[in-house]
């Protein structure tokens, strides 16, 4: 056995190792191509990539370069993969056949003016390039994508005049496989964790993760609280056909659940058409949660208007919805049974934000703040209007809704009384103005302000 050929054999054992244990793509990938020189393969430049079904993440790629190293590997949005442009690049090209290699000769005008990125190389001084493909047999259609489109692809190129010899190619195809093997298992592990994140949310999957994963397992967090529902839900799902009522439930998370994650929340579930989120905090950070939750409430609203405004279907006009807000310590944990876990919040303070958006359905609430926020932040406007001197007419269990303005440490929110009928109904003081809006503190006492809440809606 000549000594290229351990060298290449001792490097596929290497490899096989690096995809068992944990070690970044870019390390990796330097460390292969410094081992592919050793043995004399002339190689200058390698770009390895994954492409893959995938809820978010469309592609990996990641590149090393004599010149410059390793650059940093790169997630390539589901979105771009789908709408870029497949047939102007090399590995694009193969991915569209059941072909596993293809090369090009740089030094032929004919050969690299079919690709800009090939010309790009060609003046740089790089002569030869060729492309490995590994599928992973996965059996499926999209669009432009065959079957055999999924998979490791890996590009090499060289500089040195003649390019590649047939011994060159033989010697990295002869490893290709133990690397495919780990850019596989490296890039699925980062899926993995990616995916969950999007089913079962940020937190949760970074808990999950790290080994929360017993029945019963939990930990105590503090967080704003926001919970949202759509308005009629149950009259529209039967009276709208199915495809329009899809639609419209896309449209209601993409202002609800869309707004919270724009402004840094967790949503932890989509429940029907609710959804539950919270903003974590530290002690001490509250106020900087709960300025995010209002701000991920008028940011709902406003796409939501924007959606009625703009040049859409006639669905968006059935979009509304109301809001509960509250601050509060809840359990973070596993719930269920041991064969079907769920990790979700649980505690009185979760209880208490659903309880307080269901307030919003007979009394429409539109304007909303915590304790830690008497008023809107600098430069944002507030979600409704209030008239001072409301009295305390509500009472709901142990959830307390009325007060006087400023009453004290409690928080406040206000409300609009939807109807006359609604408010004489519960007796409220403003039974003869329909559309009045009337402000109400809450908690179970005066003395306790750390868990006031605040809703609002979007009628």
């Amino acid at each position: 056995m000549t000594e290229t050929s351990e060298s290449l054999r001792a490097m596929s054992g290497w490899l096989v190792e690096c995809a068992v244990v944990e070690r970044p793509i870019g390390e990796i990938l330097g460390q292969f191509a410094e081992k592919l020189r050793q043995t004399g393969i002339p190689v200058d430049r390698i770009n390895c990539s994954t492409f893959q079904r995938h809820q978010i993440m469309g592609a990996v790629d990641t590149t090393w370069d004599s010149d410059t190293g390793v650059q940093e590997t790169e997630f390539v949005p589901k979105a771009i993969v789908s709408n870029v442009n497949i047939h102007t690049t090399p590995v694009g090209v193969l991915a569209l056949n059941e072909q596993t290699f293809v090369r090009h000769d740089l030094l032929q005008e004919r050969v690299r003016t079919r690709f800009e990125m090939l010309e790009g190389l060609h003046a740089r001084g790089f002569t030869d390039y060729f492309i490995l493909k590994k599928s992973y047999g996965h059996k499926w259609s999209s669009g432009d994508f065959n079957s055999g489109s999924e998979g490791v692809y890996g590009a090499f190129a060289t500089r040195r005049a003649g390019g590649f010899s047939e011994a060159d190619i033989e010697s990295i195809r002869s490893v290709w496989s133990h690397f495919a093997l780990f850019l596989k298992s490296s890039t699925e592990r980062m899926l993995s964790a990616n995916l969950l994140e999007v089913y079962v949310g940020k937190l949760p999957a970074e808990q999950i993760l790290s080994g929360m994963i017993e029945h019963g397992d939990g930990r105590p967090i503090n967080c704003a609280l926001w919970y949202c529902d759509l308005r009629s839900s149950t009259r529209l799902s039967t009276s709208l056909p199915s495809e329009q009522y899809l639609a419209l439930l896309n449209h209601y998370f993409v202002c609800t659940a869309g707004a919270v994650i724009a402004k840094g929340g967790e949503v932890l579930k989509l429940i029907g058409d609710a959804v539950m989120a919270i903003f974590p905090f530290e002690p001490g950070h509250e106020a900087t949660a709960c300025a995010n939750a209002l701000s991920a409430t008028r940011e709902a609203l406003a796409r939501a208007r924007a959606l009625q405004l703009g040049d859409n279907d006639d669905i968006v006009a059935h979009l509304q919805f109301g809001f509960g807000l509250h601050m509060g310590k809840v359990v973070l944990g596993n719930v269920g049974i041991p064969e079907r876990l769920d990790m979700t919040v649980t505690g009185p303070s979760a209880n208490h934000v659903t309880r307080l958006e269901a307030l919003t359905k007979p009394l429409a609430l539109v304007s909303a703040c915590l304790t830690s926020i008497r008023r809107s932040p600098p430069g944002e406007p507030p979600i409704g209007r209030a008239i001072s001197g409301a009295r305390s007419w509500w009472h709901d269990g142990d959830i307390h809704v009325g007060g006087r303005v400023g009453a004290g440490d409690n928080g406040c929110c206000a409300f609009a009384v939807q109807n006359a009928q609604t408010a004489a109904q519960h007796h409220s003081p403003y039974s003869n103005q329909p559309s009045t809006i009337a402000l109400f503190c809450s908690t179970h006492s005066a003395a306790n302000s750390a868990g006031s809440f605040f809703s609002t809606a979007s009628a």
